[in-house]
């Protein structure tokens, strides 16, 4: 039989998997307003009015008309289709604004995201890759060098995600792709203090706790963890990350598989990936729990 230390090492690893997609919406979450220009992405964005941009893709689609030589457009038009899960046609919108603009951040990094979601890494890594060089002759945004560093990540190339890493100037803040990746790392406990500090500097960013509360838990601290992820939840309840987080640790540091059962079965109303298999280990989806679990 596997040993608890085993399943921890191994469970550690993919706790950060579970919250993948809320890293990469966060990359993708920098939205430019077309009225002023190609700022960088770790930029504060300019809002625009509520008048200025349609909320449907109708009135978008007639934007695009109006002004064809503007990447913002369909650029909006993508984010719209990957709200409505049409990843296709998201897609298909997102390279147009690249065709328009290759250094289109935002765009660049929701077509990253679109992507990682069908793990088609290389093909991510050969169109960031591709940007990089011929786009951003100063400097690739720190946002889009983290999420091409989790695709050379789910892919297996390790060393080249730790060069990308190594790529982003010193002394900026650290992402959640950052601590993400550093926790996935040899050495997790380096990420503790990054986790920190990031959660810190955003309070209420759910993903930065959820990162916390992971690096709590591979610190041996699965009541700070808890704490960590319960502020998670308050911040984003639809994020699924943290509930699957809850039922590992439950599972394998608190032994109580009634509460773990109860989590996973929260996480499933959220998501369908089961990196750890726990549906095997828990055994069966129980009757959803109320707003505050065990």
């Amino acid at each position: 039989m596997t040993s608890n230390a085993t399943h921890r090492h191994r469970l550690a690893r993919a706790t950060a998997t579970a919250a993948l997609g809320a890293l990469l919406a966060a990359l993708s979450g920098c939205s430019l307003s077309p009225f002023h220009g190609h700022a960088d992405v770790s930029d504060a964005p300019l809002v625009p009015r509520a008048t200025d941009v349609p909320d449907d893709a109708a009135g978008t689609r007639a934007r695009m008309a109006a002004e064809p030589g503007e990447a913002f457009w369909p650029y909006r038009l993508g984010a719209l289709l990957a709200a409505a899960d049409s990843s296709r046609a998201a897609e298909a919108a997102l390279r147009r604004a690249l065709a328009l603009d290759p250094g289109h951040a935002a765009s660049l990094a929701l077509l990253s995201r679109l992507l990682f979601e069908q793990s088609r890494h290389a093909e991510a890594i050969r169109e960031v890759e591709t940007a990089r060089a011929r786009a951003f002759p100063n400097g690739m945004p720190a946002a889009l060098l983290e999420g091409l560093a989790l695709h050379y990540d789910a892919a297996d190339r390790i060393d080249e995600a730790n060069a990308t890493l190594g790529a982003i100037p010193s002394g900026g803040r650290a992402g959640a792709a950052r601590v993400y990746l550093t926790l996935r790392g040899s050495t997790p406990g380096a990420a503790d203090a990054l986790a920190a500090e990031a959660a810190k500097r955003e309070p209420k960013s759910a993903v930065h706790q959820n990162n916390l509360g992971i690096a709590r838990l591979r610190a041996g601290d699965p009541d700070g963890a808890a704490k960590a992820f319960d502020r998670a939840i308050d911040l984003d309840a639809a994020l699924p990350g943290p509930y699957y987080n809850m039922a590992i640790l439950e599972k394998f540091y608190r032994f109580d598989d009634a509460a773990a059962a109860r989590w996973f079965a929260r996480y499933r109303e959220r998501a369908a990936a089961d990196p750890d298999g726990l549906a095997g280990l828990i055994g069966g989806d129980p009757p959803i729990a109320e707003r505050k679990a065990p």
